[in-house]
């Protein structure tokens, strides 16, 4: 039982991070075309914002394999 509970339990937490991912990249689309009819440097400082948030949520959603390959390749 506690096996079961603990999968759902991370079920939720991808879904709640691919929810967030979703959120992150309109958001950020939507900063994009503010940006383009009205360019603003404070723009792109939150456009770039948006940006390090989605590859956060990215690497947390890569294998954990995966995820140790690729910060060791920025380093």
């Amino acid at each position: 039982m506690r096996q079961t509970a603990g999968l759902v339990t991370d079920m939720l937490t991808l879904a709640r991070l691919h929810a967030a991912l979703d959120s992150v990249v309109e958001a950020r689309q939507l900063i994009a075309d503010i940006h383009d009819a009205s360019p603003r440097p404070a723009l792109e400082q939150v456009g770039a914002l948006f940006d390090e948030a989605r590859e956060l949520l990215r690497t947390l959603l890569t294998t954990p394999k995966h995820r140790q390959a690729v910060g060791t390749s920025r380093s």
